[in-house]
């Protein structure tokens, strides 16, 4: 019996795409090759941003336990992505109505050994920070000092030559740009054909193209594309020494705001996502509205409010401040909140392993052990039914989630149109990272 393992071909080269790639080559396949249109960071994956937050809080054992194993390497003195992870801590904050999901998170974190994570009033919060000079709502709010964050684009490139160090090959440009995937008589997956004209062939086909998928696949009802907007403040010198050692501070309905980096460059998010049925290319589908694509459009005014808005919950003094750059920030995600790692189909040799459902970055470290697992038929049961096709089909029960509001869809918002104050892909945030 032969032990040669097959060819494999994944299209994608973001987070779950490269860690894939990588995992695969560790475990002896010697035939694995990865598209994608750009070199990494790919302008248009979710993981190319300024910075990630890498934490283990999660409602669902499942992602509680996953994010520690993840932490672990990130933490590593001797991964290939060591010293990217910076420890400032996390906090998690919900108006009263909204806890339900932090109070259930907290709880996991304690059965899973979480023994840091503590309440904190607003007062303690500022007493403990005096920087952050705002009122912090009427929010109940949870203290992790174990969470930080990576610069994401600068991890997904030490991902990436990680991978081609194991002997994966990277394909882009044109011919790394999927136009089509191709079958035979059979109807089993045989590759994808490039824009360039060029075909690829392998054993096994792997899709890994996060809010591009509806683009590939019959998709719309299982992979929607949602977008954070972000907004990046360009601090002075004096404001980076005052706000360096600063927490994290993610509101559940207002945004996420991260401590500056070593550039100045201070992020910060809109937790209300938004969706793109209107200028979608696949009718009923949401899916991205790519940077590359369309590099001078920016936010929409509601949304730079909504940023406006929590800035002045957190830090005042920041909140009239004009943004040095702006952008939609892509990601997949599903009606359940969980990963798709699994078969397409009625599909012979393709799989899928995208969804990330705007929390899969952190575990790019180890992600891709779980998707090769899958494809060997390792992976437990109880990942099998979580991170299985749904067809579109809504969970039952009751489904926490850590953003309990509906989104806007790009069509119904306003002002984005050509406002990009930055016109360097995928900006000049980002690059100053790399």
């Amino acid at each position: 019996m032969s032990d040669t393992k097959p060819s494999v071909l994944i299209i994608g080269g973001g987070a779950f795409g490269c860690s894939t790639a990588y995992h695969l080559a560790c475990r002896g396949y010697d035939s694995v090759r990865v598209l994608d249109r750009f070199e990494a960071p790919s302008h248009d994956a979710a993981s190319t941003d300024l910075n990630k937050v890498v934490r283990a809080d999660y409602p669902d054992a499942i992602y509680g336990r996953l994010g520690l194993e993840a932490m672990k390497v990130w933490e590593s003195k001797t991964s290939f992505l060591k010293n990217l992870y910076r420890k400032c801590g996390w906090i998690r904050s919900a108006s009263p109505q909204d806890t339900a999901w932090l109070k259930a998170a907290y709880k996991t974190g304690r059965d899973l050994g979480f023994t840091q994570s503590k309440w904190m009033k607003g007062e303690e919060i500022r007493s403990a920070w005096p920087e952050i000079s705002g009122q912090l709502g009427d929010w109940e709010n949870l203290w992790n000092p174990e969470a930080g964050w990576v610069p994401s684009a600068q991890a997904l490139v030490s991902m990436t030559n990680a991978a081609r160090k194991e002997g994966v090959e990277f394909t882009s440009g044109l011919d790394g740009d999927v136009r089509k995937l191709l079958y035979d008589d059979s109807h089993k997956c045989v590759g994808a054909l490039s824009r360039s004209g060029k075909a690829h062939f392998a054993d096994t086909i792997i899709v890994s193209t996060g809010a591009f998928l509806p683009e590939l696949l019959e998709a719309k009802e299982e992979s929607i594309a949602v977008a954070g907007c972000v907004g990046i403040l360009k601090l002075t010198p004096a404001e980076m020494e005052t706000y360096k050692n600063m927490p994290i501070v993610d509101e559940a309905v207002g945004g996420l705001l991260f401590p500056p980096d070593e550039h100045g460059m201070l992020k910060i998010v809109t937790n209300r996502g938004i969706t793109n049925y209107a200028y979608s290319p696949v009718k009923g589908a949401s899916v991205t509205h790519g940077f590359n694509a369309h590099p001078a459009d920016g936010i929409p005014i509601e949304m730079e409010k909504r940023l406006r808005d929590f800035l002045r919950e957190v830090l005042p003094e920041l909140a009239e401040r004009e943004f040095f750059t702006t952008r939609m920030c892509w990601d997949s995600s599903t009606k359940d909140y969980h990963y798709r790692i699994c078969p397409f189909p009625e599909t012979k040799n393709l799989y899928v392993a995208t969804c990330g459902a705007t929390h899969g970055f952190k575990m790019m470290p180890v992600i891709g052990k779980y998707v090769v697992d899958m494809l060997e038929d390792k992976l437990p049961d109880h990942l099998v039914a979580a991170w299985s096709w749904k067809s579109g089909k809504a969970p039952e029960g009751e489904m926490l989630y850590p953003h309990p509001q509906d989104h806007d869809d790009l069509g119904d918002l306003t002002g984005w149109k050509r406002s990009n104050r930055n016109l360097s892909p995928p900006s000049r945030a980002l690059r100053a990272n790399l």
